[in-house]
């Protein structure tokens, strides 16, 4: 960057300043007394180009107006490494209003960009640099030479180290942030672990509720086949007990009369062959008498009856056999209805024994448990209204019999009779109905018992469920925390390489820097010293010709430790132009002399414009000069004067 033209309004001391048509390369001298302007041309450069000046940051900036007036502006025109021109123009008022505008010089309609920011941010692009970077190598303020602070970001960025930095800060708040992440994790796993112990989850506890569950409704069911199974073996018992009857008197009576024809077809047939074949026999004739005088037309023509007879009673004889037969089977048939209820009866007492083993109740002999429980009911509700009715309390007597069970002995007695068909069906109807009503009593207390485990099912089941989420978000949390983890390796690992990273480019930009000081500083100092040490902290040891050894900057004179430091404050201007500026670039150096002797000035300015084919507009303000010196463009500043004017 050369700045070609410089013009202001109202700034400090200077009610206008017009520097035009400054050459691309050469000496700019800038003399005068204290207090007369000369620093006030620098600051309006610095103000120009960025907005601020190296005493006054944007926040002071009214100061920067001159007494008496209520804004101020400044231009500058320069030329870039590729040689087109731009103008940047700024202004500032009292009441805070800030204005920049870029554009090419000409084209002052037809702006690149408008607005401190915008202006600012393209600036950067066009130069290579920014502010903190300018006043490190390009501008040198009223002050002692020093050598530049290695951590600023200007000597970083002339490094090239801006970005690195950037990068290696951002991963070290990465893995502060990530391990306060971690921390926050381990507080939430922390509180996930003690509302895990807090539910105390029994693994086998749902299971065995619903086991129990199973268990109770697969007996209700067992009991309710059973009583169903029950009450249709009792219908069929009394449905075909006075159809057994019916039969059982059938069949008495075709015996009766089967065994009565059998004795008259005996008689008849014995009576007829005695007669036909022995009529002489002593015997027959006596029956032969009895019979003609009990039949009056008895004759031997009627002898042949008798065998008709016989015959015809063997015939009924035959006819009643089948009968009975027949009802034979028709009773065995009927009666097999009987075993089955029996069995059915007695099958109960196994089933009630294991229903009241799941149901934790004690197996009654004298009408189970839920009869003995409705009977203390019965008699507690007795006692709660004594002066109830006779009736009323013989028909709850007579309902509290009715449902008392058979014990297992009258029970197997009455088996034995429906076995035999011999029960009555009151007796039976009593006895089932007495085991139908227990059944139901069971049944009931099942169903209760089913209902009351479905709260502590529902409670375990979300219990469960709250647990499932607790393990979820435990795994979350820990991968959450693993990833964090590696996050923060791999970002320590990249720490790692940016600061190996950072000390090769450091120990590149400090040897870098040591030769073109090496370069420079022969000519400072007329050859006595020659190379220097800056280690990564750029602190500066030189090396003495005479002495052969490398020396403090404290053990030689303060002079010549200017001398150097200049030549280091120059060096470290080349770094940047060979690091981010294309094309010639100028310095600005306010009273970099002010320590020096009238030998040493004279011997600097000689071998100022020999330092640099790359910086070639040098910018240097001084009281006086020698008058055998000359300068390409000399500018001459007095306290009185508030209007500076330069160029052509």
């Amino acid at each position: 960057m050369i700045i070609t033209d410089l013009i202001a309004e109202n700034i400090l001391k200077y009610a206008s300043l017009e520097l035009n048509n400054l050459p691309e390369k050469g000496l700019i001298a800038i003399q005068g007394l204290n207090e007369s302007g000369k620093s006030t041309i620098g600051e309006t450069i610095c103000f120009a180009l960025f907005g601020r000046t190296f005493s006054l940051n944007s926040q002071e900036l009214e100061k920067l107006i001159r007494w008496g007036e209520t804004r101020c502006s400044a231009t500058v025109r320069f030329q870039t490494g590729d040689g087109v021109h731009y103008e940047i123009a700024r202004y500032f008022d009292r009441d805070g209003n800030q204005g920049a505008r870029l554009n090419r010089v000409g084209e002052e309609d037809l702006p690149i960009t408008r607005g401190v920011e915008f202006v600012d941010s393209a600036l950067h692009g066009l130069l290579g640099y920014g502010y903190d970077e300018f006043i490190e190598s390009f501008y040198l303020a009223q002050r002692e030479i020093t050598t530049p602070h290695p951590h600023s970001d200007a000597v970083k960025a002339m490094a090239g180290l801006t970005s690195m930095r950037m990068v290696s800060d951002e991963y070290q708040d990465e893995i502060e942030t990530q391990q306060e992440a971690i921390e926050k994790i381990r507080h939430q796993l922390q509180t996930t672990e003690q509302e895990l112990a807090d539910l105390n989850i029994e693994p086998d506890r749902l299971h065995s509720l619903e086991q129990e569950r199973a268990e109770l409704g697969q007996s209700e069911a067992q009991i309710k086949d059973q009583a169903d199974q029950i009450e249709q073996a009792s219908t069929a018992y009394q449905d075909a007990l006075p159809e057994i009857r019916a039969a059982e008197s059938s069949r008495t009576w075709a015996r009766s009369l089967r065994f009565l024809s059998l004795i008259l077809a005996v008689a008849l047939i014995g009576a007829w062959a005695l007669i036909a074949h022995m009529p002489e026999n002593e015997y027959v004739q006596g029956l032969t008498n009895f019979l003609s005088q009990q039949i009056p037309q008895w004759s031997d023509v009627h002898v042949p009856w008798m065998l008709y007879g016989g015959i015809g009673f063997v015939v009924l004889f035959l006819l009643f056999w089948t009968r009975v037969s027949s009802l034979n089977k028709r009773v065995t048939k009927l009666q097999q209805h009987s075993p089955v209820l029996a069995k059915k009866l007695m099958g109960l007492r196994s089933v009630a024994s294991r229903n009241d083993s799941i149901l934790g109740l004690d197996s009654m002999q004298t009408g189970g448990e839920a009869a003995r429980l409705e009977a203390v009911s019965i008699e507690e509700s007795t006692i709660e209204q004594p002066h109830r009715g006779d009736e009323e309390s013989v028909a709850d007597d007579r309902s509290t019999k009715e449902r008392l069970r058979l014990d297992d002995q009258q029970m197997a007695i009455l088996c034995r009779r429906i076995e035999s068909s011999e029960a009555e069906p009151s007796e039976v109807r009593d006895a089932v109905g007495r085991e139908l009503n227990w059944m139901r009593d069971r049944m009931n207390v099942l169903e209760q018992r089913m209902d009351a485990l479905e709260q502590p099912i529902w409670e375990e089941k979300q219990r469960l469920k709250t647990a499932e989420n607790l393990t979820l978000s435990q795994q979350s949390y820990e991968q959450n925390a693993g990833e964090y983890e590696h996050g923060i390796q791999l970002r320590e690992l990249a720490n790692d390489l940016l600061s190996g990273a950072i000390r090769q480019l450091s120990r590149r930009f400090n040897q870098e820097l040591r030769d073109l000081v090496g370069h420079t500083l022969p000519l400072f100092t007329e050859g006595r010293y020659e190379h220097l040490q800056i280690d990564d902290d750029l602190n500066v040891r030189v090396f003495s010709s005479e002495k052969r050894d490398f020396m403090d900057l404290e053990e030689i004179s303060s002079g010549t430790q200017r001398q150097i430091m200049l030549a280091v404050r120059l060096a470290l201007s080349q770094e940047l132009v060979n690091s981010n500026v294309e094309g010639r670039q100028f310095v600005f150096l306010d009273e970099p002399f002010a320590f020096f002797d009238e030998e040493r000035t004279r011997k600097a300015i000689q071998v100022l414009p020999e330092l640099s084919d790359d910086i070639t507009q040098i910018w240097i303000v001084a009281q006086t000069f020698s008058e055998d010196q000359s300068f390409d463009v000399p500018i001459a500043c007095s306290r009185g004067d508030d209007h500076v004017q330069a160029g052509s």
